[in-house]
């Protein structure tokens, strides 16, 4: 009889235990606006104070201009592949690196955030998708994948998105 209240307690702590995790998470998703992460708005990635001088950039930027409505070019149009599990698999890695910063390592944030290799990769994949056209005929041909010395839009054209973190 013993060692089965023992069981009972021991469970009923474990399934407090899980409740107590269940709501501190969803507490941190809601207060994080973790829903609008879900979005390609480029408003989710302002969520962040470390964002604002960035998000100020995009927002006097050419991409962030509306037409018919909507931005040239949203944060995500940018920073992310446009292949459906890719865009996701990114979106997801991206987050939980972010979330797990801004969580356990906020002492060791920086001011600004830089690109990381991958991220350049990215960004770089999609000024080709969207301006081939005018790089394909560029001095330094930036369309070849196997040219190494070739030089990166962003080289050029650093502050067209935003000024920092490139």
């Amino acid at each position: 009889m013993g060692q089965k209240r023992a069981f009972t307690n021991l469970f009923g702590i474990f399934l407090l235990l899980i409740f107590a995790l269940f709501a501190v998470g969803f507490y941190t998703f809601y207060n994080a606006k973790g829903i609008s992460y879900f979005s390609n708005s480029s408003e989710s990635c302002n969520n962040c104070h470390i964002m604002n001088e960035v998000y100020n950039d995009y927002l006097a930027g050419s991409h962030s201009k509306k037409v018919k409505g909507e931005s040239r070019a949203s944060c995500a149009d940018c920073h992310l592949p446009h292949q459906g599990m890719e865009k996701w698999i990114a979106k997801a890695e991206s987050g939980l690196a972010h979330a797990y910063a801004f969580t356990f390592k906020l002492d060791e944030l920086p001011t600004n955030l830089s690109a990381t290799q991958k991220s350049k990769e990215m960004v770089q994949n999609n000024c080709i998708r969207c301006h081939g056209d005018y790089a394909a005929v560029a001095v330094n041909s930036t369309t070849n994948p196997h040219a190494d010395s070739s030089l990166s839009c962003v080289s050029c054209h650093s502050d067209v998105g935003h000024k920092r973190g490139f």
